[in-house]
């Protein structure tokens, strides 16, 4: 099971049922590496994941990640740098904005700064706790 933090619960089911009713869902590529580095933070920073439960925690990660379909920060460059500078946002932030405008498709985030800056753009959905 992926790392428990706020929202990923709801995230987990929106994707689980997405990808059940054989929805098309993408992700950025920079999506993996920052997951990653949050299951690193979860066990070298806040110490609430043991490092014998990362390796499960990162095949359940890997596999939802490998059903997603993946658009490259290359292809996003120039809309990204655009929303990030307009939006006084990170370029990482930025590239999932991209990433639905390109696609014109609804942002799914469990990240509230991310969807408060996104949905000035475009349509946008916060997986908060109900």
């Amino acid at each position: 099971m992926v790392t428990a933090e706020t929202g990923s619960k709801e995230a987990r089911t929106t994707i689980t049922d997405f990808i059940r009713r054989g929805y098309s869902l993408y992700t950025v590529d920079i999506a993996l590496a920052e997951s990653l580095n949050a299951i690193w933070k979860h066990v070298k920073i806040h110490r609430d994941l043991k490092t014998e439960e990362a390796k499960p925690t990162i095949q359940d990660l890997t596999r939802i990640y490998d059903k997603l379909k993946v658009l490259t920060t290359r292809e996003l460059t120039e809309e990204a740098t655009a929303i990030a500078l307009t939006q006084n946002i990170t370029i990482y932030d930025s590239l999932y904005i991209a990433a639905a405008r390109k696609l014109k498709a609804t942002l799914y985030t469990s990240d509230q700064k991310l969807h408060e800056a996104s949905k000035k753009v475009i349509d946008s959905i916060w997986l908060r706790t109900l």
